[in-house]
């Protein structure tokens, strides 16, 4: 009989260690099991703080953040802006130079001569009026001892020459001075057109007597340049 109680006695122990191991593996396999047979997601809390940010420069707009999860919405926004400008380009063309509008004079020139025996009258026009320009040749007639001469064209091309209000220009009349004991062609008076006018102005001749043909030894005797040339 006692060995029976003591074999029971030691199946009660084992069974109760048995009991208490199986408890323990269920307390330990709770925390990480749920009761759905999945992990659960691990959560945090905290807050986040609200605020605004200002607006660019090329734009006007606010921008606000709301709510404690994050979540928040941005104001958008607009600018416009204008511009003008102006701008300069070449100056309108003027017009041309009237007789009208010029005072002209003739005066002896000063120039260095193309030839050693020539002198220079020189012919200014000056612009009373308002801008205006020239261009070519002016027209000289000579009333002479010997009759009337107009003065040919000499070798160089014209050019524009514009003249502000006030402004002068100049063009010469080459002609061959008269070899020492020869008698020249005195010039009384020159009638002047300006380039593209029909209008003349007369004025005395400043100048001394210019050679003959003869006297010219087949040379240019007398001519004139361009409005604004100077040799």
């Amino acid at each position: 009989m006692r060995v029976q109680r003591a074999l029971a006695a030691s199946a009660v122990a084992v069974m109760a260690g048995l009991a208490l191991t199986a408890c323990q593996g269920d307390v330990s396999g709770s925390a990480t099991v749920s009761a759905g047979g999945q992990s659960p997601a691990r959560t945090s809390t905290g807050s986040t703080g609200s605020g605004s940010t200002g607006s660019g420069s090329t734009g006007s707009g606010s921008t606000h953040t709301s709510g404690s999860s994050g979540s928040g919405s941005t104001g958008t926004g607009s600018g416009s802006g204008t511009g003008t400008g102006t701008g300069t380009g070449a100056a309108p063309a003027a017009d041309q130079c009237t007789t009208a509008n010029l005072a002209i004079s003739a005066a002896v020139g000063k120039q260095t001569p193309p030839e050693a025996d020539m002198r220079e009258v020189s012919v200014t026009f000056t612009n009373k009026g308002t801008r205006c320009t020239l261009y070519g040749f002016a027209g000289v007639d000579l009333t002479t001892g010997e009759g009337p001469t107009s003065v040919p064209r000499g070798p160089h091309q014209p050019g524009t020459v514009t003249l502000a209000a006030g402004a002068s220009t100049q063009f010469p009349i080459w002609f061959r001075t008269n070899p020492q004991g020869h008698t020249g062609i005195k010039v009384n008076t020159m009638t002047i057109t300006p380039p593209g006018e029909t209008h003349s102005v007369k004025l005395d001749w400043p100048g001394a007597e210019f050679a003959n043909d003869a006297d010219g030894g087949g040379t240019d005797t007398l001519y004139l340049e361009p409005v604004g040339d100077r040799g």
